[in-house]
């Protein structure tokens, strides 16, 4: 009965990102046609991860608490009034997290999967605080033997929803350069083990 009252709830917080992504990005098509994009209007984003995680039990199926990742992230960046900015974009997100041995028994390393649409929204001119929201479709895979990409297998029931809300700040290093930091919380809704973990990290970002 908990576990049932805890799955509600993450599933109740999971729709509630998605619509507030789906209302911010409804907000950004009705932007007034007068705003211009910022030192031009695409935006590639390039993220470094190590992540934290934090569900399945990492002790119970023999895996590290600790991994790494990347994503890689496009889209149109405006500059509207009061310094603000707005970053609609799509990209693809892919996290590893290291097998572990317990009890004698050695668990199999799992890579997180996903491909998500979302928003950032930023303020300030050289140093941009941020903060943004990621909905999409997700999925874990096992790498036999400890590989990475090679002999990967789907995991039976492990696709769904994902979602993933941060914070970043951004240093305007050049033109069209933002460097900085970020920390996120990410969750995939499946029904075996639904994943969730924290990431932090550094990301760079080319506006043209």
């Amino acid at each position: 009965m908990i576990r049932s009252s805890m799955s509600c709830s993450v599933r109740r917080h999971v729709l509630s990102v998605a619509l507030a992504s789906a209302c911010a990005c409804a907000a950004v098509l009705l932007v007034p046609r007068q705003a211009q994009a910022y030192d031009g209007s695409f935006d590639l984003g390039v993220d470094g991860d190590a992540t934290a995680l934090l569900a399945p039990s990492p002790t119970n199926n023999n895996l590290s608490n600790w991994g790494g990742g990347f994503k890689v992230r496009f889209g149109d960046h405006f500059k509207l009034r009061n310094g603000l900015f707005l970053t609609p974009e799509v990209g693809y997100a892919f996290d590893h997290v290291f097998a572990a041995t317990n009890n004698g028994q050695t668990g199999e390393a799992e890579n997180m999967n996903r491909i998500f649409a979302g928003l950032r929204l930023g303020v300030g001119h050289n140093v941009i605080p941020t903060i943004y929201a990621h909905v999409g479709y997700g999925f874990r895979s096992v790498s036999e033997n400890n590989t990475v990409a090679t002999n990967a297998g789907i995991i039976p029931g492990s696709n769904g929803l994902t979602v993933d809300t941060g914070v970043a700040v951004e240093f305007r290093v050049a033109r069209h350069l933002f460097i900085g930091p970020h920390a996120e919380w990410v969750f995939i809704d499946t029904s075996v083990a639904a994943p969730q973990w924290l990431a932090f990290g550094g990301h760079i970002d080319f506006v043209f």
